[in-house]
């Protein structure tokens, strides 16, 4: 593993944990080799006054459960410029809330045989807003704001050796998120928006466009120069016009091809949104009361039907899944309950989890 390649001097953050307790907060020092070491790891009932400091950088998670993940494909033949609008229009299909109401991010897993693979994070925009503005309420700087699961795997591959301290499951995932910059692994990222890096897209294509038609005409002015003949000149010159013609034609079409697919994607968008309205309504009251799980539970699927609501997943201890287990009330039902040794994709090994399957049905009237 190559810490800080070939991006110079990283910004070091602070990783920030919101609990019921108050805050935990950690971050690491780098040595003369460019390698992490805690440098603190503190809880505190307020926030701490480093992250109130001007420019002080903070690393964010949100628990698993706000998300949805998927693998999505491509044809490696899809131009890079091109590969935002291609997989949106997967994602769109695939996604349980409106596109346009998503921030979201993707990184490489495959690229063999012609075929890309690319997987994919979403979460609802008003989540990542929430806590942009209370950034800038504080005057600190948000980097990144990732699933906490992506930091708890950061985390047991950089594991605090020989370091005595808090080893809760909060001070682990703040030591997670605090070595985002000391890790070259890609991962999630729900900052900025994704609507910022579409409008980025589009300026680099006019670059890009502006580019090509300066050399095109750098490449007319150096032929013109070993011309021996006017008649040559003049079908040079035509054959670059025709060709520039070509080019903002062909532009125009893709300009009116994507506003058309996208309006269809609109449509499509706003149709899920009402049907998925539908079908959750006589859940609402279910949805309101269960608490938001705590870091170490993770969801592997969730199962809405007419009359129940079934979560299936992996606890990271017994302990753990019992005290969130305490807010369901007696409507819960636990189906399944079974230690299984977990191997994780992202890390190397197997960890201790519980996979449990918990079904959630309406009290008696």
């Amino acid at each position: 593993m190559h810490i800080f390649s070939a991006r110079g001097v990283p910004r070091v953050p602070i990783g920030l944990v919101p609990t019921a307790q108050g805050w935990v907060m950690a971050q690491v020092s780098l040595d003369g080799q460019a390698c992490p070491q805690p440098l603190r790891c503190q809880v505190t009932p307020d926030v701490p006054s480093e992250v109130r400091l001007a420019g002080a950088a903070v690393v964010l998670a949100l628990p698993d459960e706000h998300f949805y993940f998927d693998t999505l494909s491509l044809p490696s033949t899809v131009a890079v410029e091109d590969i935002e609008f291609q997989l949106g229009l997967l994602w769109a299909d695939r996604l349980p809330w409106p596109l346009q109401d998503c921030a979201w991010d993707w990184v490489l897993l495959s690229d063999q045989a012609g075929e890309v693979t690319w997987s994919c994070c979403a979460v609802l925009q008003s989540a990542v807003q929430h806590w942009q503005d209370w950034a800038q309420q504080m005057g600190c700087t948000l980097l990144a704001i990732e699933p906490a699961q992506q930091a708890l795997d950061r985390e047991a591959r950089w594991p605090r050796q020989g370091v005595a301290g808090d080893d809760s499951a909060s001070a682990r995932l703040a030591w997670g998120l605090s070595l985002r910059t000391a890790d070259d692994t890609a991962g999630f990222n729900l900052l900025p928006h994704r609507a910022l890096r579409a409008a980025q897209a589009r300026q680099r294509g006019w670059r890009q466009l502006a580019l090509c038609v300066a050399s095109l005409a750098l490449a007319l002015g150096g032929g013109e120069a070993v011309l021996q003949s006017v008649a040559s000149q003049r079908e040079a010159t035509a054959a670059a016009q025709a060709q520039a013609r070509s080019a903002q034609e062909l532009l125009a079409q893709g300009r009116h091809r994507q506003a058309a697919q996208w309006t269809g994607l609109q449509a499509q968008a706003e149709a899920r949104t009402l049907q998925h309205r539908q079908r959750s309504a006589p859940l609402d009251w279910i949805a309101r009361s269960v608490p938001p799980a705590e870091a170490g539970l993770q969801w592997q699927s969730v199962h809405w039907q007419p009359d129940r609501l079934t979560w299936v997943g992996l606890a990271a201890s017994e302990l753990l899944f019992n005290q969130w287990r305490l807010g369901l009330g007696e409507g819960s039902v636990v189906q399944r309950w079974e230690p299984v040794r977990w191997v994780s994709p992202e890390s190397a090994g197997s960890h201790a989890a519980w996979l449990f399957e918990v079904r959630l049905t309406p009290a008696a009237p």
